[in-house]
């Protein structure tokens, strides 16, 4: 690469707001000095203590890094002698007074939807931290319509507004003629805690296109869509039928300043957490799966970019699309051998997903059902599930299934069985995605068919006292996101945000799981807690174990990537009911040190 060209592109991505100042600086040093016969420095980092998630070596002091991969651990600088021996290198000591872990990982959340939703105003029950400011939780219908108001007077822009986080639970029942009271001019758009559904004005309907009753009956009416998940009078669509508010939002969701914002605070709030690798599991959730990949690859296939992303495609809309699985398989391998980055890629995986979600009681339960009488949806038949996940299971295809209810559960574990007597796979790491309700006898099935969990502890957080009033009973409320028993009975097991489901702190999932506290500080099934070791490997080495990259990151040994999360507490020293409060540096991505301080967001 000349060095024309190489500046040429630094002014592009200057005036483009692309890098960062150290970037540009970087960049610019490369013009200075010439690439070919450069080589990789070699550096030791120093640290109080690593914890390394490796058996053989479960602690260091020292680790060598060259070229982004890490080439040995070490307790004294004397048994890096092989490494150091002759050779030049230079001792980062920044890190001596503070604990490196492995690169966090969640292994569960959408980046298009955080960077959707995330701008918007959040109104929701439990408290949120973000990089843009503190948003204290709402939890009377009286505070919430009060809030509301406050925030459509408060927000002077032409768009539709956009508020997320609305939970009939905390914030009594909503529909259109009390959005119409609320505001009976300006479109509004009140989106679930779920995210599986949302409420409108007749001002949205009208900006939506769907207030007429006639034409809305028709588009409900399509392929692949439940008319009963959609409600003309109430201003309502839910889980299949939200496809249509989607297609239709995407010029105001996806408009470039809404994206950036929301792309920036995702990066920033990876940064302060510790994570280093994210799975989008669900590319192709708002737009085409092409579509998404290259503007998930316009903020994260970057130079400066601490954060690699695996995508997972989901990929129910894609046979719709493309008329086939086979076709859908086509398309995957031709984009997975096309790869051309190494931050964004593809990994032989797909998602599915079978009941609603857990935050609306929309997964499927097995009797007595819920308390009042209502029913769980199903996001795809049964029936339709195995025949869907049937072709990707006979291409070696790791499959990954969103699923909450028990009967759900039911439903894929039946698959799965199904599937492994047709057509044995050994290792097929077939994965529960969530995995919301489940009973005791499920839990040992799913390990005996070789099934593997990630989980969403936030369930427990914030859900289980109201549900435990609300729809499930205490006694099934308390065992929600039953992981105790996955960790007897040696089930491998990650935790995940599902962000915006959660904030993507793993740290703060690990608590969750390890201590099942609520919002409310209720102890809830105490028999289902991790063990401070279990929940920090759900973080690290099993969460890059369920997306098949245990060979790359996960641990801090010899070959793997230079990833690590830098902490100003040791896990294992503080009480376990203080592992979400410790505070976090930045983190390491393959040997380049980023603090999270670095990182600021302008809106």
């Amino acid at each position: 690469m000349g060095s024309t060209f190489l500046g040429d592109r630094i002014i592009i991505m200057m005036l483009t707001g692309l890098v960062s100042s150290r970037t540009v600086l970087a960049l610019a040093l490369l013009l200075l000095f010439p690439l070919i016969g450069i080589a990789a420095e070699r550096v030791v980092f120093e640290a109080r203590k690593i914890v390394t998630m490796d058996p053989s070596i479960p602690e260091a002091r020292y680790v060598v890094v060259e070229d982004g991969r890490i080439l040995s651990v070490a307790n004294s600088l004397a048994q890096l002698d092989a490494w150091l021996d002759n050779q030049d290198y230079r001792i980062d000591s920044q890190f001596s007074e503070k604990v490196l872990l492995p690169g966090l990982i969640d292994p569960h959340l959408h980046p298009l939807m955080a960077a959707v939703l995330l701008p918007t105003s959040f109104i929701t029950p439990e408290d949120w931290n973000l990089p843009t400011g503190k948003f204290p939780g709402v939890r009377t219908a009286e505070n919430y319509q009060r809030r509301l108001r406050e925030l459509i007077s408060d927000n002077k822009s032409s768009e539709p507004f956009i508020t997320w986080g609305y939970h009939q639970l905390w914030h009594g029942d909503l529909d259109r003629q009390l959005l119409d009271e609320i505001e009976p001019n300006r479109a509004v758009i009140v989106w679930h805690r779920s995210f599986h559904e949302i409420i409108m004005n007749t001002a949205a309907m009208r900006f939506l296109d769907l207030d007429n009753e006639t034409v809305f009956a028709e588009i409900i009416s399509a392929p692949g869509i439940d008319p009963s998940h959609a409600n003309y009078a109430a201003g309502h669509l839910s889980e299949t039928a939200l496809s249509v508010a989607l297609a239709r939002l995407q010029p105001v969701i996806l408009a470039p300043d809404h994206l950036n914002t929301g792309m920036k605070i995702i990066q920033k709030m990876l940064r302060e957490n510790g994570v280093t690798t994210i799975a989008d599991m669900a590319t192709g959730l708002f737009a085409s799966f092409n579509i998404e990949a290259a503007l998930i690859k316009q903020t994260f296939e970057r130079e400066d970019s601490p954060v690699r992303v695996m995508l997972v495609p989901n990929v129910k809309p894609m046979v719709g699309q493309m008329g086939s699985a086979t076709a859908v398989l086509e398309f995957l391998d031709q984009m997975q051998s096309s790869q051309t980055g190494s931050k964004v890629f593809l990994n032989n995986r797909v998602k599915l997903l079978a009941d609603g979600a857990f935050f609306s009681q929309y997964m499927r339960m097995n009797p007595p059902g819920y308390s009042d009488g209502h029913e769980g949806k199903w996001l795809t038949e049964p029936a339709e599930l195995e025949s869907l996940a049937r072709p990707f299971w006979n291409a070696g295809i790791h499959i990954h299934t969103h699923v909450n209810g028990d009967e759900g559960l039911d439903a894929v574990l039946n698959t799965l069985e199904i599937l492994q007597l047709e057509k044995p796979r050994p290792n097929h790491r077939f994965t529960l995605e969530h995995f919301g309700y489940s009973t005791i006898a499920q839990a040992q099935r799913l390990h005996t068919l070789g099934a593997q969990v990630s989980a969403q502890p936030n369930y427990v957080y914030v859900l289980s006292d109201n549900y435990a009033q609300n729809g499930l009973g205490y006694d099934r409320a308390s065992q929600i996101v039953r992981l105790g028993t996955l960790e007897r009975q040696g089930t491998i097991v990650a935790l995940h945000s599902d962000l915006t489901m959660a904030p993507a702190d793993p740290l703060f999932l690990a608590w969750i799981a390890a201590n099942r506290l609520t919002m409310e500080g209720t102890l809830m099934g105490p028999n289902e807690r991790l063990s401070r070791e279990k929940a920090l490997r759900a973080i690290t080495i099993e969460a890059a174990y369920i997306i098949g990259l245990e060979d790359e990151i996960g641990s801090i040994s010899a070959g793997k990537k230079a990833d690590f999360a830098v902490l100003e507490q040791d896990p294992y020293e503080i009480d376990v009911t203080r592992l979400k409060d410790i505070p976090i540096w930045g983190v390491v991505f393959e040997g380049i040190p980023y603090a999270a301080a670095d990182e600021s967001i302008e809106q």
